[in-house]
């Protein structure tokens, strides 16, 4: 091959590297680009009022000391309220940090019914004070999460706590069961009154 040959070949041979690396490259760049996002139907996140959908349910509030039956033989109330101090506890709430006092309780459902009942998840808060003012939960309790669902003549509980000072007497506890997409499977019970 002569002189001119090999200049012509070497530079073909770099403008046909060229243009590989530099469609590779552009390819490579639009693959990168994220897809936008097509729109949801529906926000699932509990807090987000606006989006859910409409269950027909009206919230119930009672009292601390009382059992809330949603008419199906399923029932809920709140038991052993107790005060104590989280040693070198840290509130992300409020980013206090040191010895934190909280107030504790167990919940109990039961199932008097015929059907096995689906609790699914649930979403809860706590406020106390006078006024109420929403509050964190250290979650201290041995068993924190309820029962999926519970059988004819079953019962199951769970710990709950929230932050709360020793003069916070007025509690405010809201619970409501729903669904894997956020859909309530029953009203939203919120139990309120004192305690010493």
């Amino acid at each position: 091959m002569t002189r001119t040959g090999w200049i012509v070949a070497a530079a073909c041979t770099a403008v046909a590297l060229i243009l590989g690396f530099g469609a590779g490259w552009f390819a490579q760049r639009a693959s990168a680009v994220p897809p936008v996002p097509e729109p949801a139907a529906r926000n699932p996140h509990p807090d987000d009022v606006e989006d859910r959908p409409e269950t027909g349910f009206e919230p119930v509030t009672v009292g601390l000391d009382e059992t809330h039956d949603f008419g199906d033989g399923f029932s809920i109330g709140l038991d052993g309220f107790e005060r104590g101090v989280e040693v070198g506890g840290v509130d992300p709430d409020t980013g206090e940090e040191g010895d934190l006092p909280y107030l504790s309780w167990t919940v109990e459902i039961a199932n008097e019914g015929t059907e096995t009942v689906r609790t699914g998840l649930l979403t809860r808060s706590c406020s106390v004070g006078d006024p109420l003012r929403e509050s964190g939960s250290p979650v201290l309790g041995d068993s924190v999460n309820p029962p999926e669902s519970l059988d004819p003549g079953q019962s199951g509980s769970w710990d709950e706590d929230c932050w709360a000072d020793e003069e916070d007497t007025h509690v405010q506890y809201t619970v409501e069961f729903h669904d894997q997409d956020f859909v309530p499977l029953y009203p939203a019970v919120t139990f309120a009154g004192t305690v010493d």
